[in-house]
C-alpha cells in the first residue's frame, strides 16, 4: 500500500487529468518541464514501490492471438525502473539493468512530438497512476496513434526523432482519426511519400536509427544518395530550397 502522502498529494490531478485525456500531451509537457516537481513526484512513487517491496499493481488487457484469446495481466512500465524486475527484460541493455533509470529524468528524454514518444510518455505515467487509482479509465488515444503510425511510416523512417516528429506535427494532424481508417492510411502515406523525396531509386538503409534531416523550410531534405565504407556509411541529402548539401554519417 502506497503512503498518505501519495494518496493525498495535489499533483495527483493533474496525472489524472493527463491519463484520462482532459490535459492533452503538450500542456501536460509544458508544465512537467517548467519545473521539477512532477518528476521528482514520480521519482518518489518509484521509490516508494521499490523500498517499501509494494505490489505493482498490473493491469488485465485482452490481445487477439496472445494468450490463446485469453485476458492477461500486462508488465507494468514500473517494472523497467526497478532493478528487481529490470533484470527480467530482455529487451533492456545490460547498463539499464544494472543500474535503471530516475523515471522522472528518463520521461525527459523522450520526444512528445512523436507517436511513439507521446504512446510511451503517457503509458509510463499511467501506470504509475495506476498504483495510486485503478478505476481510473486512461485514454487510448496516444496507444491509438503510436498503432497507427506504425501502419503508414515505412522502414527508413521508423524510429528516427526528426521524421517522426514531422509525421506526427504536419501530416497526421491533416488526416483525423475520425476518418475511414483505410482511407486515413492510404491518404497519410501518400503525403509521407510525396514529403520524404529522392533523387535516386532507393531509399537509406541506414546502420542505425533513421536520421533524415531537414531544410531550411523545416521540411523534409531530399534524399540523394548513399555510399557505404569499411566501418560507417555516408547518406546525402540536399536542402530544396538552398540547394545546399548534407551527409549524414553512421557508423558500424
Amino acid at each position: 500500500m502506497l503512503s498518505s502522502y501519495i494518496y493525498s498529494n495535489p499533483l495527483n490531478e493533474t496525472l489524472k487529468a493527463f491519463v484520462c485525456g482532459e490535459m492533452s500531451m503538450l500542456d501536460f509537457i509544458s508544465l512537467y518541464n517548467k519545473s521539477d516537481e512532477i518528476a521528482h513526484y514520480l521519482n518518489h512513487i518509484v521509490d516508494y514501490i521499490e523500498k517499501n517491496n509494494v505490489t505493482i499493481k498490473k493491469r488485465t488487457i485482452f490481445m487477439k492471438n496472445v494468450n490463446q484469446n485469453k485476458p492477461f495481466e500486462a508488465r507494468s512500465y514500473i517494472e523497467k525502473f526497478i532493478k528487481e524486475y529490470a533484470q527480467s527484460f530482455v529487451n533492456l541493455s545490460l547498463s539499464w539493468k544494472e543500474n535503471p533509470p530516475l523515471v522522472g529524468e528518463y520521461l525527459k528524454k523522450l520526444s512528445p512530438l512523436t507517436a511513439y514518444g507521446a504512446n510511451l510518455i503517457h503509458s509510463i505515467v499511467a501506470d504509475i497512476y495506476y498504483q495510486i487509482d485503478s478505476s481510473l479509465e486512461k485514454t487510448e488515444k496516444y496507444h491509438q496513434e503510436y498503432e497507427f503510425s506504425i501502419d503508414v511510416l515505412p522502414r527508413y523512417l521508423c524510429g528516427g526523432v526528426s521524421a517522426e516528429s514531422y509525421v506526427s506535427q504536419y501530416i497526421m494532424p491533416k488526416y483525423p482519426a475520425t476518418m475511414k481508417k483505410g482511407e486515413r492510411k492510404r491518404l497519410v502515406k501518400e503525403e509521407i511519400k510525396q514529403s520524404f523525396l529522392r533523387d535516386c531509386k532507393g531509399y537509406p538503409r541506414w546502420l542505425q536509427s533513421p536520421e533524415w534531416p531537414m531544410g531550411s523550410d523545416g521540411k523534409p531534405m531530399v534524399y540523394t544518395g548513399q555510399k557505404s565504407f569499411d566501418d560507417y556509411s555516408e547518406y546525402y541529402f540536399r536542402d530544396v530550397i538552398t540547394n545546399s548539401k548534407e551527409t549524414v554519417t553512421q557508423w558500424w
